[in-house]
């Protein structure tokens, strides 16, 4: 160890000191006796100053406050790191939600716009029959009452006048019964589904709004969450030295790389022996297939792009690259890519889990593993609290990686510290 250079010089001045008594008393023995003996480095015999030992003093205490210092500044950096990524992982989290309701809100603006041009059509039919009629009560000498009730229906151009458009509807005579409940049921479902496609876009417009304020949010916070992260890296290193060199994390990095290629080499191995199965491109490098328009859970694996260190597990394309950058990450950390236990979850998987998990499993057809955007993990990352967990929370949302708030302890739905999602 090596010791202030003060507190040093008062050591070898007092050391020097008693050797200098001793050979004033006559205990030394001389030089020759003992040839195997050290020979002594001649040192100055001044003896210390009362300001030495107090600087010696006062130096062994300030390097005691500031290591207390540092790790104050440590634990205080570390409080807010936690805070500003629960923050971006709420934000990325409430971009998800509102980019899901826009995505359903379209979806059912387009239903009823579909269901407007069924009632157009049904509308334009009716109205032809009605016009026959018409033309046939003019000609024939049919009722004035029932002619005005048909001129007035054919004319009829503002969706407004429903009310009194069915009344006269109503007037027309019993022989046409068909053909009125047929134009009653499309100018209903004209007017509704106008109605309704108008609110459903409104909607849509207001979470993309609020889908776009949020992405604001979360990049901001993820951009504050880089710094944080680099600020703790920087007060730890001082606090305690550099304990994860770039050395150390190559090796680690190396480490989980070779594990990873076994655990490729294996899967390829078993994907050839199976009819369907095996990885569809390397490791980093998988483009996917285009999964637009797939049913929850009815997405063909080919589409998907295996896991660093867990090739049997697949994802979504972006979803898996984001994934894989930071199972790198962790393992340039750990020593270890992150242990996988399920991703993607194909509809029949989905039927069994509910089976065996009822009350715990998502409603089949409904998962987030059935989009290829969530992953269930292990290696202590299941188990709230652990160090695997922590530092997951810490840095997942960099890479568009949240643990969603219904998951957590507290949350809406059932506690499950292994499930992680993907949000972009």
């Amino acid at each position: 160890m090596q010791l202030p250079s003060a507190l040093r010089r008062v050591v070898l001045a007092t050391a020097a000191g008693i050797g200098v008594t001793c050979m004033a008393a006559g205990l030394t023995q001389p030089a020759l006796a003992d040839p195997a003996a050290p020979v002594a480095v001649p040192v100055s015999a001044r003896t210390p100053t009362p300001q030495e030992v107090e600087e010696a003093r006062r130096a062994a205490e300030a390097s005691t406050a500031e290591a207390q210092a540092a790790r104050t500044r440590t634990t205080k950096a570390q409080e807010e790191l936690d805070a500003v990524a629960a923050q971006a992982s709420a934000a990325l989290e409430r971009y998800g939600q509102a980019v899901e309701a826009k995505r359903l809100a379209e979806e059912q603006e387009r239903y009823e716009r579909e269901r407007l041009a069924e009632a157009e059509r049904q509308l334009a039919e009716s109205k032809k029959q009605l016009g026959r009629w018409a033309s046939e009560a003019y000609k024939d000498g049919g009722s004035l009452e029932e002619y005005s009730a048909l001129v007035t229906v054919l004319e009829s151009r503002d969706t407004n006048e429903v009310p009194s458009l069915l009344a006269s509807v109503n007037r027309v005579g019993a022989n046409r019964d068909n053909a009125v409940s047929t134009y009653r049921a499309a100018k209903l479902t004209q007017e509704e589904a106008t109605a309704r496609a108008k609110v459903h876009a409104e909607t849509a417009r207001v979470e993309s709004e609020k889908a776009e304020a949020a992405k604001k949010d979360a990049e901001a916070l993820v951009e504050k969450q880089k710094g944080k992260l680099a600020e703790m890296l920087a007060l730890q290193a001082a606090a305690e030295g550099d304990a994860t060199t770039k050395a150390t994390q190559a090796a680690n990095l190396a480490a989980a790389r070779l594990q990873a290629e076994a655990a490729a080499a294996a899967a390829l191995a078993a994907g050839a022996r199976s009819v369907s199965g095996g990885l569809v491109g390397e490791i980093g490098a998988c483009a996917g297939g285009d999964v637009t328009g797939y049913a929850n859970g009815t997405i063909p694996r080919s589409a998907l792009c295996p896991l660093f260190g867990s090739p049997r597990h697949v994802l979504r394309a972006d979803a898996a690259h984001a994934f894989n950058q930071l199972s790198q990450a962790y393992a340039a950390h750990f020593g270890r890519a992150m242990c996988v236990t399920d991703s993607y979850r194909p509809l029949a998987d989905q039927i069994s889990v509910a089976a065996r998990k009822p009350g715990l499993a998502a409603r089949p057809g409904t998962s987030r593993h059935g989009l290829g955007i969530a992953v269930d993990l292990c290696d202590g990352v299941n188990v709230y609290g652990t160090p695997t967990f922590n530092w997951l929370k810490q840095n997942s949302a960099v890479y568009g990686w949240i643990h969603p708030s219904w998951a957590d302890k507290g949350g809406s739905g059932p506690f499950e510290p292994w499930h992680w999602e993907y949000v972009g």
